[in-house]
């Protein structure tokens, strides 16, 4: 086995191990080094394959990124594309993603997408694909018709969830569902107000739509309501003005439905009685308020199950649990003081 030089030693390197250190150690060329640790083995002997193994793990020696995308045509990366969008799980979603990307033998890149209504040009993701040459795109729903152009011209593959009813339809139809068995047939939907995207916000807010044609209910009104006391103030006097009251109001999240809380105080409308509040994603923070949220929570596990399938039957690795719920049984209502 390679020995590893001694800190004394002047064949020590004083910086992070190269290849050319690698090959220098195992007695071969340092393109058997490059061969040997991007796994293209078969034409080397076991001997040789093992030298150069232990000399990398003597040196410990990291691979350049760049350097086997040149080698493999692609990295070792994944890039997960995020929205520009107001979502407060975002670390949950990722932390799993992440552990399921690396069981994989991948790392993982999050790329935040501009807002879709700035103008940007898909520059930044295409510069990104060039430099790291990933092995695919997770897109959460943050890629646009000119990405997907640039991926497709780059031969990157995107890896689309194997699923026909999203997550965020589920949170509509659970807060629809729920204000109406409180007995609400005026039924509204708060929008975050705020500069950045919401994508998941008018899947949720269809998803009330829907609801209301289905059970023969007026068409829900939409507000939009920023974070802010005076502007939610303003979004809810309005709201009722139009609606009157008792009126059941589904929430992009919990910000929002908190934001509504406090107005309706202001307004000293009844909470609930003359306005009923179901938020969403279940923020701690809202379960030690008075009074408590009612509100949707999810399993992000559930949530992300169609992803990881596709990651699974792209790269081969295991299947998502079949033990975990389905999306339909993911998100339920955390019963609170304002329903």
């Amino acid at each position: 086995m390679p020995r590893r030089p001694e800190s004394g030693d002047p064949a020590a390197p004083a910086r992070p191990a190269t290849s050319v250190d690698v090959a220098r150690l195992a007695g071969v060329s340092r393109a058997t080094v490059s061969h040997v640790l991007n796994d293209q083995v078969e034409r080397f002997n076991a001997d040789t394959v093992e030298r150069v193994r232990s000399a990398a793990a003597a040196l410990g020696y990291v691979r350049s990124a760049a350097g086997r995308a040149l080698v493999m045509g692609r990295s070792d990366f994944i890039v997960v594309v995020v929205p520009y969008a107001t979502f407060q799980r975002l670390q949950d979603v990722v932390e799993v993603l992440s552990a399921d990307i690396a069981e994989l033998g991948f790392n993982m890149v999050v790329h935040f997408s501009p807002s879709q209504g700035s103008g940007t040009s898909p520059i930044r993701l295409q510069h990104l694909v060039e430099t790291l040459r990933p092995a695919g795109i997770v897109d959460l729903g943050g890629l646009l018709a000119p990405d997907l152009e640039i991926l497709k011209g780059a031969g990157c593959p995107v890896l689309s969830p194997e699923t026909s009813a999203g997550g965020n339809d589920r949170i509509g139809l659970v807060q629809a569902r729920h204000l109406r068995s409180r007995g609400y047939t005026e039924l509204a939907y708060a929008f975050l107000s705020d500069a950045r995207d919401d994508p998941y916000g008018r899947e949720r807010a269809r998803a009330v739509a829907q609801f209301c044609a289905a059970e023969d209910l007026d068409p829900p009104d939409r507000i939009h309501v920023p974070i802010e006391p005076d502007g939610a103030y303003r979004a809810l006097e309005k709201l009722v003005e139009r609606r009157g009251r008792p009126v059941g109001i589904a929430c992009y999240n919990d910000q929002v439905a908190l934001a509504l809380v406090f107005a309706a105080q202001r307004l000293g409308l009844a909470v609930p009685g003359d306005v009923a509040l179901v938020g969403a994603e279940s923020l701690d923070v809202g379960q030690v308020v008075a009074p408590r949220l009612t509100t949707v929570t999810g399993d992000v596990t559930a949530l992300l199950r169609p992803f990881r399938r596709s990651l699974a039957r792209t790269y081969g690795g295991p299947a998502a649990p079949g033990g975990a719920p389905s999306l339909a049984q993911a998100f339920t209502i955390l019963p609170g003081e304002t329903t």
